[in-house]
């Protein structure tokens, strides 16, 4: 890792002002919008006593234009004033190598009235050095415990031809914790918009609580009933979102929505909403089309409702608009909550007796996205007995359906996981705990 040096600081709300509005002005299509994110990512791994901080960052335009009924995009990572402008003009050109789209609406105006959110931006995120990871979590941590912190300060804007001035600065946090090496080593994740809202101190208990210090036991024949951790759970969940509810993957066919939306296909307890609006995630205020954020039903009660859609994809497939853009070709849902049930820990662990214990998901991919089958490690698993964490199990290849094993959900934890987005800083995951049934695919 590279050494803990300071970030050049983001660009200031006024310089990305006067590029955007120059480039604007100067376009030549019918209307053009300009998205402005620019990101400075740093993590912090502990190798000894001491973190080392490694740092980098990266700014992106995302160019969209509309000529003649037809959209055209571009994305360039230059900003001066001079590349702006070529960056509209690949819109252009790719825009009339398309066919107009009916019912295209117009660019979103400022006429909608963006959710009131509490402050996204903490500046101790952003002064974050390897003296404060240690204030932070060395003092919690243990000589065998791995840590792993990753956070991220971000300035997104997004301004159009119709008016349209949207801008926000965010911060996000994540932080995870092994407890113990090898088999039935105990895995635990928190993030945050803030260093107070990370709940540092639970990590650490959550990883040592599921940490196994029995003689590694044997690999089952054919594990069944298993309980995925919160964080295990999130993993699920993000995999689920890209494969079935992308704007991309319904509309080229590969998503299950196709054939199954508004259909009952998972088990009733299942219910999959996003929510940027809601303080318990990672929230965040408008859509890369600067439509603000609102709560949408994803899945109801095991229904699949709608994937993500912006509005050039909703006038395409004839569907209502999401606001889940998120810049070019696709859109796709960033503020995801599993909703919680009413089980505790010990009532998940009775439900799977004689089965696993899932710690965390690795090398996790679809196959087969139309049924859901993917495969991959599962980590920190242990054996379930008499309604307790056994002994820790090696690591484990599996292979199933997710849609077999969703329709049948023998129970859903009351406390949940967050973690970081696919993007590092426009949203989150939140998940509980589920006891499934670990079905051949």
């Amino acid at each position: 890792m590279a050494t803990d040096t300071a970030d050049q600081n983001l660009t200031s709300r006024e310089g990305i002002s006067s590029l955007l509005e120059g480039a604007l002005e100067r376009s030549p299509a019918d209307e053009t919008e300009l998205v402005w994110m620019e990101a400075r990512r740093s993590r912090a791994a502990y190798a000894g006593r001491r973190p080392e901080v490694e740092r980098g960052g990266e700014t992106t335009i995302l160019v969209r234009v509309i000529d003649h009924g037809r959209v055209g995009s571009h994305r360039t990572g230059t900003v001066t004033p001079g590349d702006l402008d070529n960056a509209v003009r690949a819109a252009i050109a790719q825009s009339r190598a398309r066919e107009p789209v009916p019912g295209l609406p117009h660019l979103p105006t400022n006429d909608d009235v963006l959710p009131q959110l509490a402050d996204l931006h903490d500046q101790a995120i952003c002064r974050l050095d390897a003296r404060g990871i240690d204030r932070l979590v060395g003092r919690l941590r243990r000589r065998s415990e791995g840590v792993r912190l990753r956070w991220a300060e971000a300035r997104v804007a997004v301004f159009s031809s119709r008016g349209l001035r949207r801008g926000v600065s965010v911060t996000a946090v994540e932080l995870a914790v092994r407890a113990g090496d090898g088999a039935g080593r105990g895995l635990a994740v928190d993030a945050a918009r803030s260093l107070e809202g990370l709940a540092a101190a639970a990590v650490f208990d959550r990883a040592r609580a599921r940490r196994g210090r029995d003689e590694v036991g044997e690999q089952p024949a054919e594990p069944t009933a298993a309980v995925l951790s919160p964080e295990a759970a999130c993993q699920l969940v993000e995999l689920l979102n890209q494969e079935a509810f992308s704007a991309v993957a319904y509309h080229e066919g590969h998503s299950l929505l196709r054939e199954h939306l508004g259909v009952q296909v998972f088990d009733r307890a299942i219910s999959l909403r996003d929510d940027a609006t809601d303080p318990q995630g990672l929230p965040f205020p408008f859509d890369l089309e600067g439509t603000p954020k609102r709560p949408v039903e994803l899945i109801e009660r095991g229904i699949p409702r709608t994937p993500a859609l912006d509005q050039r994809q909703a006038a395409v497939l004839g569907l209502q608009p999401t606001g889940h853009a998120i810049g070019g070709a696709d859109a796709r849902a960033e503020n995801l909550f599993l909703l919680p049930g009413e089980h505790d820990d010990d009532a998940l662990l009775g439900l799977a007796d004689g089965g696993i214990w899932v710690g965390q998901l690795d090398s996790l991919e679809c196959f087969e996205p139309r049924r859901l089958r993917v495969r991959g490690v599962l980590r920190g698993v242990r054996r379930i007995r008499d309604g307790r964490l056994a002994e820790p199990l090696p690591d484990m290849v599996s292979q199933t359906s997710l849609l077999r094993a969703f329709a049948s959900i023998a129970g859903i934890g009351s406390l949940a996981s967050r973690s970081l987005g696919a993007s590092g800083y426009l949203g989150g995951i939140s998940a509980p705990a589920l006891t499934i049934t670990l079905l051949p695919a």
